[in-house]
């Protein structure tokens, strides 16, 4: 098993993602250094550059459901001191390490080597923040509490 470390971005982990899989894939994009990116492509991992924030980065999956219908269990997720971190959300740019193994795969006349999601150890957690419902929503202040809107606190 290899542990690489980076920036996550469009981390799918509490819960999988049914958008491209109906049975469920849990994800995670890893933005990786030279010295990440080494390890990565060793382990034989496709490492892309979409010309966007992530720069080069890695895509490592788990399925929510095998072959025979039985679930896979959600990766572990830790925080930096290797406690358990239940339900939290990832957001993009939280520094991470994440814990992978290798394995090969052969469908439909192809075969290949993928990287099998097994932990996440969020080092430094940027707090998942759904800006439409954020948006949606003004301050209110109960009587006596003060406000973080700047402009409400100015008269």
């Amino acid at each position: 098993m290899t542990v690489i470390n980076g920036k996550s971005y469009w981390a799918q982990v509490v819960a999988p993602s049914t958008k491209f899989d109906e049975g469920g894939v849990y994800s995670i994009d890893v933005s990786v250094d030279a010295e990440n990116k080494k390890k990565a492509e060793a382990d034989g991992l496709s490492v892309k550059n979409k010309a966007d924030e992530r720069g080069d980065f890695v895509t490592i999956k788990r399925k929510a459901t095998r072959k025979d219908g039985t679930q896979n269990r959600a990766p572990e997720i830790k925080d930096n001191m290797k406690r358990p971190l239940e339900g939290v959300l990832i957001g993009n740019g939280s520094n991470v390490n994440v814990l992978y193994r290798m394995y090969d795969w052969k469908w439909g006349g192809n075969s290949g080597k993928s990287a099998e999601l097994q932990a996440i150890q969020v080092v430094d957690l940027v707090p998942y923040v759904d800006k439409e419902v954020d948006e949606a929503f003004q301050e209110i202040p109960k009587e006596g509490e003060e406000s973080n809107d700047f402009a409400t606190n100015v008269a």
